[in-house]
């Protein structure tokens, strides 16, 4: 089992970094569209020119690789206001098709000499990576799901080790059966996992079908009775994921399943953009929704408000023994 070490902790909400002079972009009705700010004269425009005017001017002035980074920066900061950080590129990229700057659907045109379509979401992600390289955007605030780092060395002394793995010991508020938070996909576990490790639970992605996984991995380390929370793709593939995983599971340990994600309630209640997407097996189109298409704060409050009702009492019991504890663990190892 992977424990976090002290020196090495994530901050759950990075910090703000200051002394940015960079243009705020709007996010107000067609200029959300377009990622620039046009509700005010601009240095050096005529002042009687109305918003399309200024607007024209903008897109005349800025390229469509400046456009797209102005519109990245501006949603890291509704991110980093909201406290919704780390993020992921994929929930960044839904929140720009909601903006009407990105879109699902390919162009379906293809440029001479390429071999495939250009990803719907390429054009976000480099300008992310390009902000993230310029300092504009902290790396750490996009979690990177696809890549992972091991560290088993040691300290001089085993005193020494037990205090750098001081935070990582907890005190288990589930009384020995955590739910287990279960994704189809990663960048949405990446989002939820300080989340999970806020209320002691257990997290994990299918990364969609998933079969050797979920038996040697999840089935081992959860019980008859163990709540499973399920987040999925609201979409014909979706569907048929959730049923494979939950009925390998199944064939281990009487679960209590709960879908928190997404569902048809949600999608009409927040009036989700429906597309259609090809699925191969059946060579048909089928309507789908994608979980982060709700947004990354509506998904963690619909799991940060389960899991306060599942907990025997509130967290802040916990969280208070625990600094108790360690501060006498702390004496105890020399290190108060």
């Amino acid at each position: 089992m992977a424990f976090e070490r002290e020196r090495g902790r994530t901050a759950l909400s990075p910090r703000v970094a200051e002394g940015r002079d960079e243009p705020e972009p709007d996010h107000r009705g067609f200029g959300a569209r377009r990622g620039v700010a046009i509700d005010a004269p601009q240095p050096g425009m005529d002042p009687d020119l109305g918003s399309v005017g200024r607007m024209a001017v903008c897109e005349r002035a800025m390229s469509k690789a400046e456009i797209m980074r102005q519109h990245v920066l501006g949603l890291y900061r509704a991110h980093e206001a909201d406290g919704m950080l780390p993020t992921s590129g994929r929930f960044l990229y839904y929140e720009s098709v909601t903006a009407g700057v990105s879109s699902k659907q390919a162009s379906g045109v293809l440029k001479p000499g390429a071999k495939g379509q250009r990803r719907t979401d390429q054009d976000l992600l480099d300008a992310l990576t390009e902000l993230r390289e310029s300092g504009k955007i902290p790396w750490d605030a996009i979690v990177d799901e696809t890549r992972s780092f091991d560290d088993f060395t040691g300290s001089a002394t085993i005193a020494d080790d037990l205090g750098a793995y001081m935070y990582a010991t907890r005190i288990d508020p589930w009384a020995g059966d955590a739910p287990l938070v279960l994704t189809e996909s990663r960048s949405l576990a990446g989002v939820l996992r300080a989340l999970t490790q806020e209320y002691a639970a257990r997290i994990a992605a299918t990364n969609g079908q998933a079969n050797g996984f979920l038996r040697t991995q999840i089935a081992p380390r959860i019980n008859d009775g163990t709540r499973v929370l399920y987040l999925g793709d609201f979409d014909f593939s979706g569907g048929h994921i959730e049923v494979n995983t939950r009925r390998i599971l199944d064939g281990y340990h009487d679960l209590e399943w709960e879908r928190l994600a997404l569902t048809a309630d949600q999608v009409r209640d927040h009036n989700l953009t429906i597309i259609q997407k090809y699925d191969a097996r059946d060579k048909k189109h089928h309507p789908a929704v994608e979980t982060e298409a709700l947004s990354q704060r509506l998904i963690v409050q619909i799991v940060r408000d389960r899991l306060d009702e599942l907990l025997p009492e509130p967290l802040s019991h916990f969280l208070a023994r625990e600094e108790v504890e360690r501060a006498r663990l702390r004496v105890l190892l020399g290190r108060a």
